[in-house]
């Protein structure tokens, strides 16, 4: 994959359910978390543009499933996942929880709602990873990767996955950090393509793994 530029979206279409068929380009084309209609105002249709790195496309699967792939320059290694999407709110803000699964029960890039979930034979124990974010906001609160995990790129391949869901809705802002973190989320965003998308360290936040206490 060559040099990170500007990580900027197209949208290609509109999907049952008030969702979004959107790819994730990185060159720059556009500023930061800019979004392109694929269909302009003149009708025209814009195809995928020259010279530009895919990190990843959402869209549906054939069961009206919400799937979002990232690309495999993206996220080097990654293991395969499915996520488990969990809808809440917060001070009557809502908030977006997505768990990945690193599991043969459904296929790669696969989000079903929690509801789903819960018809499943997998238990929450068996969860390999998770993020939490405002959805109004995009602004994340929370990541948590499981110790085996660390090293293996699941961690970014899961901030992708859940900027292309939340792009797949089509809510607001970019994905992206403020100041408050942990010591392993600091590890963690200091290696990030996207830089600019993360708030300069400025408050500690507790460990989400007993393990580091």
């Amino acid at each position: 994959m060559s040099t990170p530029g500007q990580a900027w979206y197209l949208r290609r279409s509109v999907l049952p359910g008030k969702r979004y068929e959107v790819s994730c380009f990185e060159n720059d084309a556009h500023v930061d978390g800019f979004t392109v209609e694929a269909s302009g105002a003149d009708g025209q249709v814009i195809g995928e543009p020259d010279g530009a790195d895919m990190l990843w496309s959402a869209g549906l699967d054939d069961q009206n499933r919400s799937r979002v792939v990232v690309m495999p320059g993206a996220a080097p290694d990654a293991p395969d996942a499915w996520y488990v999407a969990i809808r809440s709110t917060q001070d009557d803000r809502p908030r977006m929880t997505l768990v990945a699964f690193c599991t043969d029960h459904l296929p790669d890039a696969t989000v079903v709602p929690d509801a789903s979930f819960f018809t499943m034979p997998v238990t929450s124990d068996q969860q390999s990873a998770a993020i939490r974010w405002w959805a109004d906001t995009a602004v994340v609160d929370e990541i948590f990767v499981q110790a085996e995990h660390r090293r293996s790129h699941l961690g970014t391949k899961l901030i992708y996955a859940a900027s292309g869901f939340h792009q797949h809705h089509g809510w607001p802002g970019r994905l992206h950090s403020d100041g408050r973190r942990t010591d392993l989320g600091q590890q963690f965003v200091v290696g990030l393509r996207h830089p600019e998308r993360i708030a300069e360290w400025s408050d500690k936040a507790h460990p989400m793994d007993p393990e580091t206490n």
